[in-house]
């Protein structure tokens, strides 16, 4: 049977057929196995796929039987946590990227945590030890501090103090930020009306994001870059002509990720947090979004009772790994 014509970039899954001693010492049989990955090269002999949880894998083509193009990895709410952090990743993606074995290693000119960490997912293709340092040599080329993020289940120890987090933890990197990610099918939730409050939305952050007061004015010479570093839609809600939130969404596949947002002060208690969880909801449906997700600190009592109380649900803890500035 013929094989395709592939074209790097695409999605395949590829059956490769290798040959192997079988118990005689002497003669040989056939080992078949399965390699799903993008094909990132390709020449007249071999090609390479990079699989989502580990490194690049190289076959012959003359070992290929079969080979058809997939569509992406799913990614339900009932996903693994590994498939979730993922997805979550490319709603903010930084603006540098390199993979380490299935591990993704971002820089954002050390601006946030979630677009300046490895995100520790899959295997790396290294030893723990060997792995970390290598980590380490990439932030320190970019001048600035590694920083881990690793996921565990809601259940279970505080500290999970899996193989990587014993490492990192000997190494003395101490624990960040621990956080909850929140995912929900859209479809389920009620959504509450805007009431008196009016919603602009814009493809760029609006004056609102920029000013004085906001937490991006300021902040970091590179905020803009990395929070428009990924198509996305920004919210802002105002009562007549007062500023009381704004919010970013971003349309990842069949799901819609909600970031950045903030309740202004002066209008907190009014159940505006609330109003704009159900725009944004509302917002997600609309471009075509049927699942949602959100990450926000586990010490954020009054967001996490939100989220809570409208029907969204806990898919998983993470927390950072940073050396003590």
């Amino acid at each position: 049977m013929p094989l395709p014509h592939v074209l790097p970039g695409r999605r395949y899954a590829v059956r490769v057929a290798t040959a192997h001693p079988v118990a005689d010492g002497e003669a040989t049989g056939t080992a078949a196995r399965d390699v799903v990955g993008v094909l990132v090269g390709a020449d007249a002999g071999t090609w390479t796929l990079l699989p989502e949880d580990r490194g690049p894998e190289t076959v012959a083509v003359a070992d290929v039987r079969a080979a058809r193009e997939v569509p992406p990895r799913v990614v339900r709410p009932t996903s693994s946590i590994d498939d979730v952090q993922r997805l979550a990743a490319r709603g903010w993606p930084g603006l540098d990227q390199h993979r380490l074995g299935g591990w993704l290693l971002r820089a954002g000119a050390g601006y946030t945590g979630r677009a300046n960490s490895a995100l520790v997912a899959g295997d790396p293709g290294l030893p723990i030890e060997e792995a970390v340092t290598r980590v380490e040599a990439f932030y320190a080329e970019r001048q600035t501090s590694a920083r881990f993020q690793l996921a565990y289940p809601l259940t279970g120890p505080q500290d999970p103090a899996g193989d990587v987090d014993a490492v990192l933890a000997r190494r003395g990197y101490a624990v960040v930020t621990p956080t909850y990610t929140y995912v929900t099918d859209l479809r389920t939730l009620d959504r509450a009306p805007l009431g008196d409050l009016t919603a602009s939305w814009a493809d760029d952050p609006d004056e609102e994001w920029l000013a004085p007061e906001s937490p991006l004015h300021g902040r970091h010479p590179r905020a803009v870059d990395v929070i428009t570093a990924c198509p996305a839609g920004y919210l802002t809600l105002r009562s007549g002509d007062a500023f009381v939130a704004r919010a970013r969404l971003v349309v990842t596949e069949d799901w819609c990720g909600i970031t950045e947002l903030v309740v202004d002060e002066s209008a907190r208690g009014r159940g505006i947090g609330r109003r704009a969880m159900g725009e944004l909801t509302r917002a997600g449906r609309e471009s075509g979004a049927r699942f949602g997700y959100l990450q926000v600190l586990q010490t954020n009592a009054a967001a996490t009772s939100l989220y809570d109380a409208l029907g969204w649900h806990r898919h998983h803890r993470y927390h950072y790994r940073a050396l003590p500035s």
